[in-house]
């Protein structure tokens, strides 16, 4: 569902962890939620949201973890804009979404291209895999001159079950 569509909706994003057993993931919409407050807009002159709007964005995005279902990141409204589309994929996946809708077919290539992982990010998940593997009784470990621990374990998981 999209779970951002009135104020009153925010305060139930919680809720759904209650009903994760009948949800595939939960999605936000930027373009209700401005219009149901009063806003004169969504975004800022460089097109990143308002704080009110990116608080909407960020409680979803943690409702869906929560849930643990899919996290969707809402549409990008701007359909001839692909590099901003491209660029706005990269945040929405360092941000923690699994996925975002489309509002135009031009732009499903772009976004399944975003949220899959690249060759350099498989294989750094794979060894830090390999290593945690190695070393199974370790806590932290060094990789490449730097130190990985459990959190580092469990984003590489998410990256090869992403392949």
């Amino acid at each position: 569902p999209i779970a951002t569509e009135t104020p009153a909706a925010l305060f139930e994003l919680g809720s759904y962890r209650g009903v994760r057993d009948r949800l595939a993931g939960l999605t936000w919409g930027a373009e209700d939620l401005p219009a149901s407050i009063g806003a004169t807009s969504a975004r800022e002159e460089d097109g990143r949201y308002t704080a009110p709007i990116e608080m909407a964005r960020s409680l979803t995005l943690f409702a869906a973890h929560a849930a643990g279902v899919a996290a969707i990141d809402t549409v990008f409204p701007r359909i001839d804009a692909m590099d901003d589309l491209a660029a706005y994929v990269g945040r929405a996946r360092r941000d923690g979404f699994t996925g975002m809708m489309a509002i135009h077919p031009v732009q499903v290539a772009a976004i399944n291209a975003g949220f899959t992982p690249t060759q350099a990010e498989v294989d750094h998940a794979r060894a830090v895999v390999d290593a945690f593997a190695a070393n199974p009784g370790a806590g932290v470990l060094k990789l490449d001159g730097k130190m990985i621990d459990r959190p580092h374990l469990v984003q590489a998981q998410r990256v090869l079950a992403a392949i």
